[in-house]
């Protein structure tokens, strides 16, 4: 990136991205909603969010859980962490306080970082309470960046402008193979259409209440299934399509309480549910719209070397470049120094390295227990 990692940067790359992809600001078709049509996760980067504030002031800007939980790691331990990966997930306010209480009586240090990141950013339960907030996309973050990241890694092994080129034909045939795929085909993608299946075979035992006589709320019984999956209550709205589980109006799918309003209060069958009650989003006729365009590949023969568009010696990988594999567990926090390949010249501890020795030391007076060192 032009001058590193810093706001700059990162601005003048998001202006190019803005100016590659102008839909990224488009409005979004909810009225209520009062952010753009297209959201940004990013991993708190300070420059990054300094220049998504200034190219993306309109798009609504949340953080990855999946980073702020190695953070926690990081900052508290192991044992905080993994009661972090539940908090996002949950649109439960009575879980989401009873993980919260979990996290401080391990480290209230841990408690107060995380009540330190704004909720609405992160949390669940923040879209539950503000309706003016986009739907989500992935309870607590997509796939999709580790996805992409092992089709064109090996790109990364060239120069840029050889890596530029690798990725753009990649994409390009990864989009003919899908397009080719899913010709001619129709209805709810099979992904969908099996999770629904499950839904409607595993909701048959529900209980499902008018709440008040032909209004659209429905109160719908869970049966306990074993000491795993206690008996539940949720409210769903049919009007609206949103239940207390969340995952309804987070995905544009019924829920298998919704389901099992659809199946045991209105006696329809699955595939009038996978017909009608579907989002258009998850049907094969949007995804060969989706795919009906392409990425143009440039030839590299033709382009000519004017210094400007195409600086010289532009086939040689530069220095500088990072990893493609991240090196793990160079906190000083390390849970487990043992098994740590760092070793610390200052006093042959494992675990830490010199830079932190002395920090390391201060905390291990301050806060034993938070470091968890064995």
């Amino acid at each position: 990136m032009k001058d590193g990692e810093d706001a700059e940067g990162w601005k003048w790359f998001l202006e190019l991205l803005v100016e590659a992809i102008p839909l990224l600001k488009m409005q979004h078709p909810d009225n209520r909603c009062r952010f753009c049509y297209f959201t940004v996760i990013s991993d708190r980067q300070k420059g990054l969010i300094q220049a998504l504030q200034q190219v993306f002031p309109d798009n609504h800007h949340w953080f990855c859980p999946v980073h702020i939980a190695r953070n926690v790691e990081k900052e508290v331990g192991k044992k905080v962490a993994k009661h972090v990966h539940a908090l996002p997930a949950t649109f439960s306010k009575r879980e989401s306080d009873e993980l919260m209480a979990k996290i401080n009586a391990i480290s209230a240090r841990g408690k107060k970082y995380l009540e330190g990141i704004s909720a609405n950013q992160w949390r669940s339960t923040a879209w539950v309470d503000d309706p003016t907030l986009p739907p989500r996309f992935g309870i607590v973050t997509t796939n999709m960046s580790e996805s992409v990241n092992s089709m064109v890694g090996d790109a990364r092994d060239g120069s840029w402008l050889e890596c530029t080129n690798d990725i753009v034909r990649k994409m390009m045939n990864r989009i003919c193979s899908l397009r080719e795929e899913n010709y001619g085909r129709e209805g709810v993608v099979d992904k969908v259409a099996e999770i629904l299946e499950n839904r409607w075979k595993n909701c048959s035992n529900f209980q499902v209440r008018e709440v008040v006589k032909g209004g659209s709320q429905f109160d719908v019984f869970r049966p306990s299934r074993g000491a795993s999956l206690p008996e539940t209550n949720r409210l769903l709205d049919v009007r609206e399509q949103t239940c207390e589980c969340g995952k309804w109006q987070e995905h544009g799918v019924p829920c298998i309480d919704a389901v099992a309003y659809y199946r045991l209060f209105e006696t329809q069958t699955l595939q009038y549910i996978m017909d009608n009650h579907v989002s258009e989003h998850y049907k094969y006729e949007t995804v060969n719209e989706l795919l009906k365009e392409n990425i143009v590949p440039v030839s590299l023969d033709i382009l000519d070397q004017d210094g400007v568009t195409l600086p010289p010696n532009c086939t040689k990988r530069s220095s500088g470049r990072p990893r493609k594999k991240r090196i793990r567990k160079r906190s000083r926090f390390a849970h487990d120094p043992d098994k740590s390949p760092i070793v610390c010249s200052r006093c042959k501890k494992r675990g830490h390295n010199v830079k932190t020795c002395v920090a390391r030391e201060q905390l291990e007076k301050q806060h034993p227990a938070e470091l968890d060192l064995s």
